[in-house]
């Protein structure tokens, strides 16, 4: 062992050559202050009532595309619907892994709100969730893996990196859980994002790495007090760029650096976050045109820029809204003299 590996804090990690150091680049600093950004819009849904409809689709997106990451097939609508499939006998593998990372995602953010120190046995219990039925070998199911495993791009099959052998996994864990101990006052996001680099480079499961890790990633955001991370599923992010993923997994032992990744993760959660605001305002949008006063309101506008307009016109300016509420609509805009009609009821035109 060279005299700087025997010097370190982290003796395993430095020995496998696994890098647990980063600075706080530029680069670093903006993309936490674009997080910092959505921060205050997304807090404000904490309590409201467009909440659920949020957790709900965060929730779906983080299940397909983490899932889709590893090779799974499922989109949004296949996902969806898995999760309502009561069945009991389920056989396919890609519906498995869904409802077992719904699984998983649940237990995580009921582990986060407990006020005890993470430990190592809360990962496997995390990785048995995410496995559950899925490996042949039932030991290697929520326990440290006792087999040879590399880091394999699940889409194309090709190997990314070595992982240490089965023999070095419980000192590097013990080095991780150190770090973990150490880091406490980091930033929350630089800690989550570089812990999810350190557990992805030590590899201690034989299947289920990328989506333990990223979920542990989730879970250390919200024990750091990071509550936007329920909303924010940056796997959405991770899955359009997964060949940065892995490229930035081997820039950080090729530079001895935690940045690649940590500036990659932190990017793709300000990408998913910048979404979140995005769909959001759609949502709002829409369910304000669900109400009657600014349902009238549009047909009311729309009846200033044209002459004439049909049933046609307004069913084009809110698509959203059925025909039959948008007809009691005008009839009701109609009898308060806001507008007038003319012709039978089929082909009736309206006029200010």
């Amino acid at each position: 062992m060279a005299d700087n590996e025997r010097m370190s804090k982290y003796q395993a990690l430095s020995q496998h050559k696994i890098p647990y150091k980063f600075e706080y680049t530029n680069k670093l600093i903006q993309l936490l202050m674009r997080i910092t950004k959505t921060k205050p819009y997304i807090e404000d849904y904490l309590g409201q009532p467009l909440e659920v409809q949020l957790l709900r689709q965060a929730k779906i997106l983080a299940i397909t595309y983490s899932n889709q990451i590893e090779g799974n097939k499922l989109e949004v609508l296949g996902v969806t619907r898995a999760l309502e499939e009561k069945k009991r006998d389920i056989t396919d593998k890609d519906i498995i892994e869904v409802k077992n990372y719904s699984d998983a995602i649940d237990y995580v953010e009921t582990l986060s709100a407990e006020k005890i120190k993470l430990k190592i046995r809360d990962m496997c219990d995390v990785q048995k969730l995410i496995t559950k039925d899925l490996l042949s070998d039932k030991k290697q199911c929520g326990n440290i893996r006792t087999i040879k495993v590399d880091i394999v791009d699940a889409n194309s099959g090709k190997k990314i990196d070595d992982v240490p052998e089965p023999h070095f996994l419980n000192e590097l864990l013990d080095d991780l859980w150190k770090w973990l101990d150490d880091s406490s006052e980091l930033d929350p996001f630089v800690r989550a994002f570089a812990f999810h680099y350190l557990a992805v480079a030590i590899h201690p499961f034989a299947d289920g790495n990328g989506r333990t890790m990223r979920l542990m990633q989730h879970l250390l955001l919200l024990k750091g007090g990071e509550q936007i991370a329920k909303f924010v599923p940056s796997e959405t992010a991770i899955m359009k760029t997964r060949d940065r993923y892995y490229s930035s997994i081997r820039e950080c032992k090729t530079l001895g650096s935690l940045n690649p990744i940590i500036e990659y993760l932190a990017e793709c959660f300000a990408i998913s976050a910048e979404q979140v605001i995005e769909d959001s305002k759609k949502l709002v949008k829409k369910s304000l045109d669900r109400k009657p006063e600014a349902r009238r309101e549009k047909i009311l506008s729309l009846s200033k820029q044209k002459k004439e307009f049909t049933i046609k016109d307004v069913l084009q300016i809110l698509p959203e809204v059925p025909r039959r509420t948008l007809e009691r609509d005008l009839e009701s805009l109609v009898g308060d003299k806001k507008i007038k009609a003319k012709g039978d009821k089929k082909a009736r035109v309206y006029l200010k």
